[in-house]
């Protein structure tokens, strides 16, 4: 068993903690979804709108021609 020593200095700690060094994609993903989590949100709700009108815009000469030929 060890001495336990009351006198025994504390050990020496850093006023920072450097958990977020040790786990950098934790500490990304935290960052990134605290400030910017609405406007990503925003951007791809914007990007799938998008998207659909695209795909509108794209097929919508082809089924015109099929119906005004009748097939």
């Amino acid at each position: 068993m060890p001495p336990t020593d009351q006198d025994s200095p504390s050990p020496s700690r850093p006023d920072t903690a450097f958990v977020w060094f040790l786990n950098p994609l934790k500490s990304i993903k935290y960052l990134i979804c605290t400030r910017y989590k609405w406007l990503i949100i925003k951007i791809v709700l914007a990007l799938l709108g998008l998207l659909m009108l695209a795909l509108f815009l794209y097929s919508l000469p082809g089924y015109m021609v099929k119906k005004l030929l009748g097939a």
